[in-house]
């Protein structure tokens, strides 16, 4: 009886150890996921100041006159389609 008793606390032990262990790891995951998420996010922050900042009305038309030198449509230049 003495040997079988020791033998059910012996597995418990190694059973809650192992779930501690498991834990840990899940644990450390856990943080190396969320520390990547918030460089990821970070990296988004950015881009998204980068295209406010290129879209600007002022920043266009400097882009247009230095690559295309593009002229805006005139009234007269948009023909009507009649059925």
């Amino acid at each position: 009886m003495k040997f079988f008793s020791f033998l059910i606390i012996f597995i418990i032990l190694v059973l809650t150890i192992s779930i501690k262990l498991l834990i840990a790891n899940q644990e450390t995951k856990i943080k190396n996921l969320n520390s990547e998420i918030l460089k990821i996010e970070k990296n988004i922050e950015k881009i998204q100041a980068d295209i406010s900042y290129t879209t600007r009305p002022q920043e266009l038309k400097s882009i247009n006159k230095k690559e295309f030198n593009l002229s805006p449509i005139l009234q007269s230049d948009i023909l009507k389609i009649e059925d």
